[in-house]
């Protein structure tokens, strides 16, 4: 197989390689030039010769000069190819050049298509924002303290005190009446009386020297008045109130007049005097 297919590419050379003819040429040069060939004299016939003239080159067709030559190019690279690589060769380098052609042509293609308008376009990357980073927070509590902070006493509101306090007058007076009240934030005890406020002492006891007076309560406070004389109104009151839970008159001799208030517990006052009437009070918090 191989050997038939040698000869016919040779014959097929030998009759492309071989001498063109003269008329071949002059056809040539007038295609590639333009320029008319130059009419080369015919030979005569002999006398003999019957009939009209004939020009060969009248029933020639026009053969184009560029396709001849690439006919050649390609007729000789086929062959030198066939003699080198044989026939199954030779199928298989025009099957690799097909295919090495057809993929080139459509990475060109699918390169130079523009993005269909419907199609997502990629973005370039969002750049991150930067962010402030978050100022430090005191602690309520030491880090290194796990335990819970003992709540703090509660302080007395302005104007209370858990000492002594004194005040008043020098002039003479005598007690009319007495009452006990709760307010808002703590019990009220006020004396009254009918000239003004003689001197008084408050003063805070605590439950062992409390519990010797007789007066209900676990804490209490005396009230000590001088230049004082009993007058009237109650003696012992007995409100049952949140803090005060008794006022008694312990003494009323020589001139003194003292006052025992039981308390629930021991807690801050605040004692200070009013006019119209003259008026002693004692505020208790709670």
């Amino acid at each position: 197989m191989s050997d038939r297919l040698g000869d016919e590419v040779r014959e097929a050379f030998a009759k492309v390689t071989r001498a063109p003819r003269p008329y071949l040429q002059e056809r040539l040069r007038e295609s590639l030039w333009g320029k008319p060939a130059p009419v080369t004299p015919m030979p005569r016939r002999p006398s003999t010769w019957v009939g009209p003239a004939v020009n060969p080159f009248a029933a020639r067709p026009r053969v184009a000069a560029p396709a001849v030559l690439v006919a050649v190019v390609l007729v000789i690279a086929l062959a030198t190819v066939a003699l080198l690589v044989g026939p199954g060769g030779l199928a298989h380098q025009v099957g690799a050049l097909r295919a090495s052609l057809g993929s080139r042509t459509s990475a060109a293609t699918t390169a130079a298509r523009p993005a269909a308008s419907g199609a997502p376009q990629a973005s370039a990357p969002a750049q991150p924002t930067p962010t402030a980073a978050p100022l430090p927070t005191a602690s309520a509590t030491p880090a290194a303290d796990s335990g819970t902070p003992e709540p703090a006493a509660p302080a007395p509101l302005p104007g209370y005190s858990c000492t002594v306090q004194r005040g008043g007058g020098s002039g003479q007076s005598a007690v009319t009446t007495a009452r006990v009240g709760a307010q808002s934030g703590f019990d009220r005890f006020v004396v009254e009386f009918s000239g003004g406020v003689p001197q008084f002492e408050v003063r805070p006891l605590d439950s062992a020297a409390f519990s010797r007076t007789g007066v209900l309560g676990s804490a209490g406070l005396t009230v000590t008045l001088t230049s004082t004389t009993l007058g009237g109104g109650p003696t012992d009151l007995r409100p049952g109130l949140r803090v005060i839970q008794e006022a008694k008159v312990l003494s009323a001799s020589g001139g003194t007049v003292q006052w025992g208030i039981g308390l629930s517990h021991a807690s801050c006052f605040h004692s200070w005097v009013l006019g119209s009437p003259s008026r002693l009070v004692v505020d208790v918090q709670y």
